[in-house]
C-alpha cells in the first residue's frame, strides 16, 4: 500500500525539511505499548482450496440512495478433489441469487461476513467452474473501526458528497481487504486474478478503472453511461479500484506508454506541475529495476483526502492535499516523494506481491527505498541523505514510543497492524544497507531476477532469501536473520584514543541493546574514516562482539574522525568528541555529518568559540537544514 489516504497518518516528507537529529533513548526500557505487540495474535496463512481465475464485475450505482446493484461472474478452479463448496467474502451487500454456468440456480448462506456457495457437482482438482453472483445493497454505510480497526476510514465503495473542496463522487478504496464490500471475492492477497470492472452512472460522470478501456456507451433511453474496463494481467484484489465522477482528463505520455492526470474542473494548471515529474519517474525506475513498466497506461487520479496515496494497478489514487501543497508552491517537487512511492509499487506489489501480511515489506519496504532513491537522484546527494535520515528518525521513534518488532512477522490483529514505520522506513534502510553491501549492480541483478521469476503471483520473504542466493551466489542469511527476523537495532557507545608515539587510533565500540527480547548482537561491516592535513582514508571493520576495539595506523593526528562513513547504518549511538574535532566536523563534514556536530555543539556552547561556530553555520551553511538546526 502506498502512503494511506485518510488512515495511517504519515509525517509528510517535504525535501528540504529539518530532519530530526536521533536522540539516543535507554535501550532498557522500550515503551508500554511493547506489550500490545506481543499480545497480537499468530496468524496463519488463510488456507482456501480453490483459485480464482477471474472477476467479471458489473455495477449500476445510485448516488441519491448511496446504492448499487451487482452482478459479479466468478471463474475460478479447484485445488482439491471432490470440490464442493466455494466460501467468499461478503459485506454490506445482500445476495439474491446465484446461477450456475449452465444456469440453474444454486443455493447458498449468507451471514457473518461469509457467502458459502453449494455447487451442483463436485470439481476435479484443477477443473474450472464459472458462477454467477446477484447482489444489492441500499445506503450504504461502512463500520470504519470493523472495516480497519480505525476510526474515521472510508474504505469499500464510498459515495462522496459534495463539499466546498471536491466535487460530488464515487470511489472504491479496497486496502487491506476491503474489496469484499462491494465485490464478492477471496478477498486476501494470496489469490491473484484477472477481472473487468463494467461500471454503469450517471451520464456526466467518467469512470476510470483498472486496465485497458474496452467501451464506453450511454444507454439512449435512460441516458446513463457504461464503461468496461479490463485488466488482462492478474492481481490481488485490493488492488482492483473504481472512481465515478466529473474529472477533467490532462493526458501525458512516457514513450508509448499512456499517462493520464484526473483532476477536480478548476485544477487543471496546477495539476500539470504536480503531475509534470511522472514520466522522469517511470524512467527512473525502468532503469533501477531493469524492468519495463509493465502494464498499459498508467492513471493518477485526485480523491477527497489529506496528503497520501492508494496505488491500484495501473490507477493510483491521490488524496486532494496534495493539490493544495502544489498550489502553495513552499517547495518545488514536494509531492514528488509519494508519486515515486506510488510508482515503484507498480513493480513491488503489482508485479511481485505477498503471500501474506506479515511479507508486506516485499512491498512497501521496497517502494519507499524507491522513493528515497529517487529523491536522491531528482534533488542530490544531500536532500538524499537527509530523506534516509528521516526514514531512521521515523522508525526509531516509533521503537521508543510504541514498540520493536521483527520487519517480518506471523504477528497481527488487523492487517493494518503490519503498515507501520517498520514496514516502510525500517526496511528501506535495510534494503539500502544490503545494497551497499553486495553493490548497486548486483542489487540491480537480484531486483531483476526477482521480479521476472515470480511476475504476477504472492511470494514469501523465503522466496526473496533464494533468489539472493542465487544470484550472488553467497549465503546472506547473516544479515537477514538480524535485520528482518529479529527485532531491534544496534545501540553503540564509540570512543577513539590518538596515540601520537605509536601513530595510531585505538577506537572502541560497545553494543548496548538489550537483548533480552530477541535483540541480536549485530555482525555488521562498518566503515570508519579518518581525515588528517595529509588527505582522508576509509578503513572497513566488522563488529561481531558486544565490545571491540579496532586499531588503525595513522601518521598524524586526526582532524576528522567518522565512524560508520557514509551514513548508512540504522543505529543509536553516542560518539565521544573533543570541541576542537567537532568545530572542525561542523565546517568540513557532510549535511548529516553537520548536522550531527550541531546537536554536540550544543551541549558545549559556553566553550570558547562554540557560539560563533554555530552562529556561522545558521547563517552561511550550504544545507537549509544544518541553518536551521543550528541556534542563532
Amino acid at each position: 500500500m502506498g502512503r494511506q489516504i485518510m488512515s495511517i497518518t504519515f509525517k509528510q516528507k517535504l525535501l528540504g525539511a529539518v530532519c530530526a537529529l536521533i536522540i539516543p533513548f535507554s535501550a532498557m526500557s522500550i515503551a508500554a505499548d511493547q506489550q500490545d505487540y506481543d499480545s497480537r495474535k499468530e496468524q496463519q496463512l488463510r488456507a482456501h482450496d480453490f483459485d480464482v481465475k477471474h472477476y467479471r464485475i458489473a455495477l449500476s450505482l445510485e448516488e441519491s440512495t448511496r446504492s448499487f446493484d451487482g452482478e459479479t461472474a466468478i471463474t475460478f478452479s479447484a485445488t482439491v478433489d471432490g470440490f464442493r463448496k466455494l466460501s467468499l467474502d461478503a459485506e454490506t451487500f445482500k445476495v439474491s441469487s446465484i446461477k450456475s454456468e449452465n444456469g440453474s440456480a444454486l443455493k447458498f448462506t449468507q451471514g457473518d461476513g461469509k457467502l458459502v456457495i453449494a455447487l451442483d457437482d463436485a470439481l476435479a482438482k484443477d477443473e474450472e467452474s464459472t458462477l454467477t453472483i446477484a447482489y444489492s445493497a441500499t445506503n450504504t454505510s461502512i463500520d470504519p473501526t470493523k472495516a480497519s480497526g480505525k476510526e474515521n476510514n472510508t474504505f469499500g465503495l464510498d459515495f462522496q458528497p459534495k463539499t466546498e473542496t471536491n466535487p460530488q463522487l464515487i470511489k472504491s478504496l479496497n486496502f487491506p481487504d476491503r474489496t469484499r464490500y462491494w465485490l464478492p471475492s477471496f478477498d486476501h492477497p494470496s489469490d491473484w486474478a484477472t477481472h473487468e470492472t463494467i461500471i454503469t452512472t450517471k451520464a456526466t460522470y467518467k469512470v476510470l478503472a483498472n486496465g485497458s478501456l474496452i467501451s464506453d456507451t450511454k444507454d439512449a433511453v435512460t441516458g446513463r453511461r457504461t464503461f468496461h474496463w479490463s485488466q488482462v494481467k492478474p492481481q490481488p484484489t485490493y488492488l482492483y479500484v473504481f472512481v465515478a465522477g466529473t474529472h477533467s482528463v490532462i493526458e501525458d505520455k512516457h514513450g508509448d506508454l499512456p499517462l493520464h492526470y484526473w483532476v477536480y474542473p478548476g485544477d487543471e494548471e496546477v495539476a500539470k506541475e504536480l503531475f509534470k515529474p511522472t514520466s522522469k519517474i517511470v524512467a527512473f525506475l525502468e532503469d533501477l529495476y531493469d524492468t519495463k513498466y509493465p502494464f498499459v497506461k498508467y492513471d493518477q487520479i485526485i480523491v477527497p483526502g489529506r496528503v497520501g496515496g492508494a496505488e491500484s494497478t495501473s490507477a493510483t489514487l491521490l488524496g486532494d492535499g496534495v493539490i493544495k501543497v502544489e498550489r502553495e508552491g513552499k517547495k518545488k517537487g514536494a509531492n514528488d516523494w509519494l508519486i515515486a512511492h506510488e510508482l515503484a509499487h507498480h513493480w513491488w506489489g503489482n508485479i511481485i506481491g505477498y503471500k501474506d501480511w506479515g511479507h508486506n515489506w516485499l512491498s512497501e519496504s521496497f517502494a519507499s527505498h524507491g522513493e528515497y532513491l529517487y529523491l536522491a537522484h531528482a534533488f542530490g546527494t544531500d536532500e538524499g541523505a537527509l530523506y534516509l535520515d528521516e526514514y531512521k528518525t521515523l522508525y526509531l521513534n516509533e521503537a521508543k514510543e510504541s514498540y520493536i518488532r521483527p520487519v517480518v512477522t506471523n504477528k497481527w490483529d488487523n492487517p493494518n497492524d503490519m503498515f507501520d514505520h517498520h514496514a516502510y522506513e525500517k526496511g528501506a534502510v535495510i534494503l539500502n544497507m544490503f545494497r551497499e553491501i553486495v553493490g548497486k549492480d548486483i542489487f540491480t541483478d537480484i531486483m531483476k531476477n526477482f521480479l521476472n521469476t515470480h511476475a504476477y503471483s504472492s511470494v514469501t520473504t523465503g522466496n526473496f532469501f533464494k533468489k539472493v542466493k542465487q544470484v550472488t551466489k553467497k549465503d546472506y542469511s547473516w544479515f537477514f536473520d538480524q535485520w528482518l527476523l529479529s527485532p531491534g537495532h544496534p545501540v553503540l557507545d564509540v570512543y577513539y584514543d590518538w596515540d601520537a608515539q605509536k601513530k595510531s587510533i585505538s577506537m572502541t565500540v560497545k553494543q548496548k541493546q538489550d537483548t533480552s527480547a530477541g535483540v541480536p548482537i549485530f555482525h555488521l561491516p562498518i566503515k570508519v574514516g579518518i581525515t588528517t592535513s595529509a588527505g582522508k582514508k576509509v578503513e572497513g571493520v566488522w563488529l561481531k562482539d558486544a565490545e571491540q576495539t579496532f586499531t588503525f595506523d595513522v601518521d598524524k593526528k586526526p582532524l576528522l574522525v567518522r565512524f560508520d562513513e557514509g551514513d548508512i547504518l540504522l543505529k543509536e549511538w553516542t560518539f565521544e568528541k573533543s570541541v576542537e574535532e567537532l568545530l572542525y566536523q561542523l565546517k568540513h563534514d557532510n549535511v548529516i555529518g553537520r548536522l550531527w556536530a550541531v546537536g554536540e555543539l550544543v551541549k558545549h556552547k559556553n566553550v570558547n568559540g562554540v557560539q560563533t561556530a554555530l552562529k556561522k553555520a545558521a547563517g552561511n551553511d550550504a544545507n537549509k537544514a544544518v541553518r536551521e538546526k543550528a541556534p542563532k
